[in-house]
């Protein structure tokens, strides 16, 4: 990709014009938007489209694509008027029917209250769409608090009930400055069951967040996030039912690679078939690339993406990013909770990624093919904290 930021043949802005091959009606240039989410839809005649959705402002910003990400098209805006802003939002499209909750319904849900000075009253507050993201309407609270609550994250556990995953700065009083944690709803999405604690130490300082979970073929669930208070580093854990994660204390393993370094900030996880290999391949990115050696910035700083043919176990193999961004640091904008969406085919995978464009936080996408026969070293990673 010759320039990632003005667009080229392969690669171009969901906000603005693309390259001459990829030339589309320009999108709203008028805002910034954060906090990429992009999923396949599954099921019924929306079958194949894809969906994205940013923070802009007080709403969320859904896109839609018809061809697998080629183009890209504005759908709908989720209004979220809670005061003072809106933070951290999770898309997620409800693969079977869940009590009253339809096959094919979406859910985008959001942090609201928490940019208060202070804090203060704080939530994260569901919406649901019944055609497709074309409107949404408000459907549940799954959690809300006083103190902060951050990314939620949606999924399936193996009984086949819907789970919410969410960063919680709740329970500071008992010692956990912050933590992960999920709740399960027996009616899918409407109303909550208590809260469990998947990933926290009440010492004071580690805070572990952004937690993405991807349910594997041979039926474990593997976990990302980060541990800040200890660098931001990039870890990685795996359940047997995805509501079951182990002892909470145990930060799991992080996350490096055959070529000496880890992630640290915003990872988030995929998975994608792999020809000849049932379990496929993972692939987990983070927002900067650092040497393991002495925690510096390393040269492939946000130009590479990691691959794991061993369901996370071991060391991983670093793969060229589609989307490129080399002035990546901790920074809210650039290549800040990147999103990789395999083909179905496991083919190619397309990556969501934002930067800078003057002054303003754009989204930036390409596709490229995803490696066919990565590294299998199954050489354990050396650092557990």
């Amino acid at each position: 990709m010759k320039n990632l930021l003005y667009g080229s043949i392969l690669a171009g802005s969901l906000l603005a014009l693309a390259g001459t091959a990829q030339a589309q009606a320009p999108l709203d240039l008028s805002r910034p938007n954060y906090y990429p989410r992009v999923i396949r839809l599954s099921q019924g005649s929306n079958a194949g489209r894809l969906l994205a959705s940013f923070d802009a402002g007080k709403a969320g910003a859904i896109y839609e694509s018809p061809d697998n990400g080629k183009t890209w098209q504005h759908l709908a805006d989720v209004a979220e008027p809670t005061p003072p802003g809106m933070c951290c939002s999770g898309l997620y499209e409800v693969p079977k029917t869940l009590g009253a909750t339809a096959a094919g319904t979406l859910f985008w849900a959001t942090s609201v209250g928490t940019d208060r000075g202070g804090r203060g009253p704080c939530a994260i507050r569901a919406y649901r769409s019944q055609d497709g993201g074309h409107s949404w309407a408000y459907f549940s609270t799954p959690v809300s608090g006083f103190i902060g609550l951050w990314e939620p994250e949606f999924g399936l556990d193996a009984q086949g009930r819907l789970v919410v995953y969410y960063s919680s700065e709740e329970r500071k009083a008992s010692g956990y400055n912050q933590m992960l944690a999920h709740k399960v709803s027996p009616d899918g999405g409407l109303t909550w069951g208590e809260e469990v604690i998947d990933v926290g130490k009440n010492d004071g300082q580690l805070r572990p967040g952004m937690a993405i979970v991807r349910r594997l073929p041979n039926g474990t669930y593997a976990m990302s996030y980060e541990i800040c208070g200890q660098g931001c580093d990039a870890y990685i854990r795996t359940s047997p039912d995805g509501v079951n994660w182990g002892d909470p204390a145990n930060p799991g393993t992080r996350v490096e690679s055959t070529a000496g370094h880890h992630f640290a900030h915003v990872p988030t996880v995929a998975w994608a078939p792999l020809k000849n290999n049932p379990d496929g391949q993972l692939l987990v990115i983070g927002q900067m690339l650092l040497n393991n050696t002495d925690n510096k910035v390393a040269a492939d700083n946000g130009k590479v993406y990691m691959v794991n043919t061993q369901n996370a176990v071991g060391l991983w193999t670093e793969v060229p990013a589609p989307v490129p961004v080399p002035e990546a640091k901790d920074n809210p904008c650039p290549n800040y909770s990147s999103q990789l969406l395999p083909a179905a085919d496991g083919m190619t995978v397309l990556e969501v990624a934002l930067n800078f464009l003057g002054d303003k936080c754009q989204a930036f996408y390409h596709t490229a093919p995803l490696p066919t026969a990565p590294s299998t070293k199954v050489e354990r990673s050396k650092k557990k904290k």
